[in-house]
């Protein structure tokens, strides 16, 4: 995240630690058991002779045989089979045995948008939006419009929807980040009613921000002309402007830059700093700032990601609450 009060203000995450799935106090046991049926060989590495190996393989294979390792049964919220909804293909479903979670793919049949929808057995509800947001130049576009999506929108017209989610939702997360070929919106609350809310309003922002229509708000986040008196020159201001220039003036952050520059140097889009050189972000106009939104922000572009408790958070309402939003946005950016 670019802005310094956005980095997980109050976020303690309410995720229970997976149970051990794979029996790691058995395969230990294994473990001693083949180096003990390997009659010390391994304490005397000479002693090995052209039969020693096909021996210690056998008793390997006997100790494996003995001790079995077998996965618990899966939790039933995991259990459960997908649903469908008329509105969504199933493309697949996968089993992240790690973290014992079932993951279903979906494609929205009107829009095109992506949908993972995952299944665990955790009380923490977890919402996410991505959109590829590759850049072309250092004006930072991206990361000024990932602040300004956050500035109000058509359904929620509060000047700063985020700093007041921050402050009165049940949030166990709540943050933006840009990266140089891609913008996320993550959202997480254990409240099921505060989670749809914090999801209904993280739509309404990416999909119809206040900004792709207010000008201030781009002059706000992005950069503008500030004449503190009559006699003084025209200086430039602005929250992403300013922020970029305190990473500027970093040995650290500019020996990062320059390294990175080296190491895709030519390349279209890693060669080039998402988050905005200070130099170049006064380059940006409104309307090439507007066009990067309408281009890049729509649900053809993006992969949505719900993952929750199946029995709190069921998948075929994670599916309607989307077909809610998606329909209107149409197969065409």
């Amino acid at each position: 995240a670019w802005r310094s009060r956005r980095f997980c203000e109050g976020s303690q995450s309410a995720s229970r630690r997976p149970p051990m799935r794979h029996g790691l106090r058995s395969l230990a046991i294994a473990a001693g058991a083949i180096a003990g049926a390997s009659g010390g060989l391994v304490s005397r590495p000479h002693a090995f002779s052209a039969s020693a190996p096909a021996a210690i393989s056998r008793r390997a294979s006997s100790v494996h045989a003995s001790v079995a390792i077998s996965k618990p049964p899966l939790p039933e919220v995991v259990e459960r089979a997908p649903a469908t909804h008329p509105a969504f293909e199933l493309v697949r479903v996968e089993m992240v045995d790690e973290y014992t979670i079932k993951v279903a793919t979906y494609r929205h049949r009107q829009s095109g948008a992506e949908v993972i929808s995952a299944q665990a057995d955790d009380e923490n509800k977890v919402f996410g939006i991505a959109f590829r947001t590759p850049v072309e130049d250092s004006t930072g576009v991206p990361h000024i419009l990932e602040h300004s999506v956050l500035c109000g929108s058509a359904k929620y017209t509060s000047k700063e929807p985020f700093t007041e989610l921050l402050k009165g939702s049940l949030q166990t997360f709540l943050n933006a980040f840009t990266y140089p070929d891609r913008t996320c919106y993550p959202v997480a609350s254990c409240n099921t009613k505060d989670f749809y809310n914090l999801v209904n309003v993280y739509l309404d922002a990416v999909l119809s921000p206040r900004a792709k229509r207010d000008p201030t708000v781009f002059a706000q986040e992005g950069w503008h002309y500030e004449l503190d008196a009559a006699e003084e020159p025209l200086t430039y201001k602005g929250v992403v402007f300013n922020e970029m220039k305190g990473v500027y003036s970093s040995p650290d952050q500019l020996h990062y830059r320059a390294l990175k520059k080296a190491l895709f140097r030519g390349h279209p889009i890693y060669a080039i700093d998402s988050g905005g050189d200070p130099r170049s972000i006064p380059t940006l106009t409104y309307d090439a700032f507007a066009d990067f939104h309408r281009r890049y922000y729509h649900p053809s572009n993006a992969k949505i990601y719900v993952y929750g408790d199946e029995a709190e958070l069921p998948t075929a309402e994670r599916l309607a609450l989307l077909e809610s939003w998606l329909p209107e946005f149409g197969s065409s950016r």
